[in-house]
C-alpha cells in the first residue's frame, strides 16, 4: 500500500499547532525569543518542528518571512481594533482604554513572549517596511485618543501606547500563555495597564468600563 502522502516528518510531531505552518511559527517564536535573530538558522526551526529543512520552505520562503509573520501577528489585531474604535462613538477615554487593554490582552495571550521580537535589531530592517507601517498606524491611533483627552502638543500623548507594551517586561517566556483570549473577561494586568493609561493623562475611568471595553472589542473582533 502506498504510503501516506505529506510533509516528511523526522520525527513524531513535537510542537503546538493544527497546520504545519502553525507548528513553524511556534518553534521560531521560541527561538527568535531566547536566542535572536540572528543566532536562529532554518535548520534549527526545522528540527524543532520534526521537519526536513526542505519542508520548511514548502511553507515559508524564507526565515525573513517567518519573522514578519510573527511580528505582524502582534500589530495587527490591534490595528484592526483601532480602525474599528475610530469609527465607535463612545468617548475617547473609553476607547482608549479598551485599545490598552487590548493590546496588553493580546502580548498576553501568546505562548511566546513575541513582543520581544520589537526590541530586537533586525526588527528595524527595511525589509519589515509592511510591519512598520502597520505599527506606525496603530501607534498613531493610540496618540490621536490621547490628543482628544488633553489636547494636541501636550507630551503625554505618546505614553499610552509605551505603557500597553509594557506588558512585554511583564511577562514570562515559558511557552505558556499568561492569559488565554478570552470574550468574557480581561486579564488583570491588562485593565491596570488600560487605567495607568487613562491616568497619566488625567482622565476619569468610564463607568463600566471592562464590560463596555469587552462589547467594543469582540465587536471588532467578529
Amino acid at each position: 500500500m502506498a504510503g501516506a502522502v505529506g510533509r516528511p516528518r523526522k520525527h513524531s510531531p513535537r510542537r503546538r499547532g493544527s497546520t504545519a505552518r502553525e507548528e513553524i511559527l511556534d518553534a521560531s517564536a521560541e527561538l527568535f525569543t531566547t536566542q535572536g535573530f540572528a543566532s536562529t538558522s532554518t535548520h534549527q526551526i526545522a528540527d524543532a518542528v520534526g521537519i526536513r529543512q526542505a519542508s520548511l520552505y514548502y511553507h515559508f520562503p524564507s526565515k525573513t518571512e517567518i519573522f514578519l509573520t510573527l511580528l505582524k501577528s502582534t500589530v495587527e489585531p490591534s490595528t484592526e481594533l483601532a480602525t474599528a474604535l475610530h469609527e465607535s462613538e463612545v468617548s475617547p477615554a473609553l476607547r482608549l482604554w479598551a485599545l490598552v487593554a487590548a493590546e496588553a490582552r493580546l502580548l498576553l495571550s501568546t505562548r511566546w513572549n513575541v513582543g520581544r521580537l520589537y526590541q530586537l535589531p533586525v526588527a528595524s530592517s527595511p525589509e519589515f517596511s509592511e510591519y512598520h507601517a502597520k505599527r506606525t498606524e496603530l501607534r498613531t491611533v493610540f496618540r490621536t485618543l490621547a490628543e482628544e483627552i488633553v489636547g494636541e502638543g501636550d507630551p503625554r500623548v505618546d505614553l499610552p501606547f509605551h505603557i500597553a507594551l509594557s506588558v512585554i517586561e511583564m511577562r514570562e517566556n515559558d511557552g505558556t500563555p499568561p492569559a488565554p483570549l478570552s470574550e468574557t473577561e480581561l486579564p488583570d494586568i491588562a485593565m491596570m495597564l488600560a487605567d495607568a493609561a487613562l491616568d497619566v493623562l488625567h482622565a476619569q475611568p468610564p463607568a463600566e468600563r471592562v464590560g463596555r471595553a469587552l462589547e467594543l472589542i469582540n465587536a471588532a473582533a467578529a
